[in-house]
């Protein structure tokens, strides 16, 4: 069934290198404060591209500090 209601905002991220993005990974939550937790821990971590996804998957299923 279709619904008319508007669609929940859920928030993403992206992966970019020399100005590019290499990677991203759309809603990922609809909550920003996480979204942004999480960016800021990649960031702080300098997380490789290549484990990014990982990383990402790692925090929203069973990562603790």
């Amino acid at each position: 069934m279709i619904s008319d209601d508007p669609p929940e905002e859920a928030y993403g991220i992206v992966l970019i290198a020399d100005g590019r993005i290499i990677a991203g990974i759309p809603d990922i939550s609809d909550n920003k404060d996480e979204v942004e937790s999480l960016t800021r821990l990649l960031n702080e971590l300098k997380v490789e591209p290549c484990h990014f996804e990982d990383v990402v998957e790692d925090y929203l299923t069973d990562f603790t500090i």
